[in-house]
Parts: structure tokens; C-alpha cells; sequence
């Protein structure tokens, strides 16, 4: 199973994220994200039941932001989870990843 996946009941443009992001699922978000980086329209991440985010996992969604704003493409968080905000915090991503602005 995904650990991310688009949710038809949010929105076309929203991935939808597990409560678990640990090492075991970087490949497949790995997959998911390489499917969206070149999306024109804006990538949002629905991350408010992620409880549990593996420095792996972080890396990527800093690499996708990086890539993808690089671009000119936008990519937002949608109510980022305490766990993400205190992982992102934690490794000095909270600026890239843009979560001071989002509403948990």
C-alpha cells in the first residue's frame, strides 16, 4: 500500500498521507512524489493523521519543495501534523517545507 495517495474525496490535486511515514515506505513516496514533480497545478499534502515521519521521508518532501518551487511549481501542506512540524523543526526544515504558514 502507498504511503501517500491522491484522496477523490479532497480534491484531485491533494495527496493524502499515512499516519506512518517510516523508512519502509520511502520507496513508494519516493514513486509518488516522482509522479507529481513536473504537475503544473499546485501538489498539496493532506498530513494532519501523520503521526510518525522517518528522517528519509523528510528528506523527500525538502527535495520535492526544493524541485519543485525551482520550477516555479507550489506545493503546500494541508494542516501539517504536530509530528511533522516537530520532525521538520527538528532537522531545520520548517522554512522549506513552508509549514510556518499552514493552519494545523
Amino acid at each position: 500500500m502507498s504511503p501517500a495517495k491522491l484522496d477523490p474525496d479532497i480534491g484531485n490535486a491533494v495527496i493524502k498521507l499515512d499516519a506512518n511515514l517510516g523508512i519502509e515506505q520511502a520507496a513508494a513516496l519516493h514513486e509518488t512524489l516522482r509522479q507529481r514533480i513536473d504537475d503544473a497545478e499546485l501538489v498539496q499534502f493532506e498530513a494532519s493523521e501523520l503521526q510518525r515521519i522517518h528522517t528519509a521521508a523528510l528528506q523527500l518532501f525538502c527535495l520535492f519543495c526544493r524541485d519543485r518551487r525551482r520550477a516555479g511549481h507550489s506545493v503546500e501542506f494541508l494542516r501539517p501534523s504536530e509530528s511533522l512540524r516537530k520532525a521538520a523543526a527538528l532537522l531545520g526544515a520548517t522554512t522549506l517545507l513552508q509549514l510556518a504558514k499552514a493552519h494545523p
